[in-house]
């Protein structure tokens, strides 16, 4: 998961080929990277929609960005996108 984070934020952050290099396990999301607000949207979608999961918005606060590897802890509690989020009402 750590590997596809990094591919995830590299390729928002195109304009930065030596991002990859300095980024670890313990990198902070939110002050070392430099992601501006929409760089961040896109960031959270890209999750969802390469990782499979859905972030609980509920949950998520900005500590969960204190580093890559808080982030992926944050996203194992968060649902699987291959499970509803809600049950179908029948009619």
């Amino acid at each position: 998961m750590y590997d596809k984070i990094v591919d995830i934020l590299c390729s928002i952050k195109e304009d930065q080929p030596e991002l990859r290099q300095s980024l670890s396990p313990e990198t902070d999301l939110n002050n070392d990277i430099g992601l501006d607000s929409l760089q961040m949207i896109q960031f959270m979608l890209k999750v969802e929609d390469q990782l499979n999961v859905v972030i609980d918005y509920d949950q998520f606060d900005y500590e969960h960005l204190q580093s890559i590897d808080t982030f992926i802890t944050f996203l194992k509690s968060c649902q699987s996108q291959e499970q509803p989020l809600y049950e179908d009402v029948k009619p």
